[in-house]
């Protein structure tokens, strides 16, 4: 079954399930009752390990998405199995509603984000913030892009074992090539000017590429 869902829908529906637990817990009649406290539980726990999900929508990046998905059905699983255990009848539907919405939306949900197939990668060797700071210098972007498409949608991510940044975007590798030459060289390097022995008089007449580089 193909997953609609990829990580930033995902991550819209995360932060507006979590919302939408706090707000019931407080409704009357629910608020400082055990449904309203189980609810209030699970909307903070919620929220808080999207805040730290590395994916469109985390402040923190701590938490890889696949896991977060694996998260989303233990919460679900232990949400609805509190209500059922302890609940009134209503608060046995209510667990269950709640915990069935959340299994569909993991079901749904693409653990490799949805995004794999249509982006490309490029690790640099400099810090994650370097790398951000770059991105956000729109002359920068416009030095490495040189008319190329460029969305402007992009995901950082440290690389493993401390070997810099790992850039992700919707963009063909020749951009992610010149950006990843900006940033740890500087320039872009380009046909630089090398020895070509004698040139005969038709090759004389034609323009040379040799240019240097241009940073």
């Amino acid at each position: 079954m193909r997953q609609p869902i990829n990580s930033k829908i995902h991550g819209a529906i995360d932060y507006a399930a979590g919302s939408s637990l706090l707000a019931a817990s407080q409704v009357p009649g629910v608020r400082g009752r055990f449904l309203g406290r189980a609810l209030l539980a699970a909307g903070l726990g919620h929220l808080a390990y999207s805040v730290l999900t590395d994916y469109e929508f985390g402040l923190l990046k701590r938490i890889p998405y696949k896991v977060h998905l694996v998260l989303d059905v233990g919460g679900a699983s232990g949400l609805g199995a509190i209500l059922l255990a302890r609940g009134s009848r209503f608060e046995k539907a209510v667990g269950c509603a709640a915990a069935a919405t959340e299994f569909v939306a993991v079901a749904l949900s693409d653990p490799n984000g949805g995004q794999q197939s249509n982006q490309k990668a490029v690790t640099v060797n400099r810090p994650l913030d370097e790398v951000r700071r770059f991105f956000a210098d729109s002359q920068n972007v416009e030095a490495f892009t040189n008319g190329s498409s460029w969305t402007g949608d992009f995901e950082l991510r440290t690389a493993p074992g401390g070997r810099g940044t790992e850039i992700y975007a919707r963009a063909s590798g020749d951009v992610l090539r010149r950006a990843k030459q900006l940033l740890e060289a500087h320039e872009i390097p380009i046909a630089s000017a090398s020895p070509h022995g004698r040139r005969g008089p038709i090759s004389a007449l034609l323009p040379t590429l040799d240019t240097g580089s241009r940073s």
